[in-house]
Parts: structure tokens; sequence; C-alpha cells
């Protein structure tokens, strides 16, 4: 006879693949967010995920801020690029000529 109800195996409790998320989520609001055991396992799950999302969002803006002052130390650092490029006896002729004036402000 076959049953009248058939029930899978997770049926009656969560499933091995959920409890591990469950618990990733559970240690992920304990050291992150400062919430005890059973403040994790009493909050709903729409509340929990909006907590971590909240984590996930905060976590990605201070990498990004990170980030721009690395590039903006980099860029202040640096030497600068050349628009042209001249050689030794093109910049003596230059200069001989007047057309380039080292001491003047436009080229410091």
């Amino acid at each position: 006879m076959k049953p009248f109800f058939p029930l899978h195996q997770g049926f009656f409790g969560l499933t091995v693949d959920y409890k591990a998320n469950l618990w990733e989520e559970i240690f992920a609001c304990i050291k992150n967010i400062g919430m005890t055991y059973q403040d994790v396992l009493s909050a709903p799950t729409c509340e929990r995920r909006f907590f971590l999302l909240k984590l996930m969002d905060n976590n990605q803006k201070q990498q990004e801020i990170a980030e721009e002052q690395m590039q903006s130390t980099q860029n202040r650092n640096s030497k600068g690029s050349r628009t042209t490029k001249i050689g030794g006896e093109q910049l003596k002729a230059k200069i001989q000529s007047g057309e380039f004036n080292p001491a003047s402000s436009d080229y410091k």
C-alpha cells in the first residue's frame, strides 16, 4: 500500500545545506554585528538578513573609500606623465632660441 501523504527526508527539520547557511549567518552576526547567539536565533530571518546585507554594504563602501584613498596617494606621489617627448639636442635648441624658458612660471 502506498502512503497517503509521502514525506521527504527534510520534512521534519532543516536540510544540511540550510543548516550550514544558518550557521554561517549566525557566525557573521555574532562576530561582526555583536549580536548574541540567542538574539540571532530569535530574530526573524528577514531581519537577520537585513542586518547582514547592511553589513555587506558598509564593508563595500569602506573598501571603495580605501581604494580611492590609495589611488589618490599614488597619484600624489607619482611624477606625472609627459605629453611630448624631446631629446637633449632639441631641448638645447629650444633654450638657445628662447622658445623654452625654464625660469618662467609656465614650465614649473
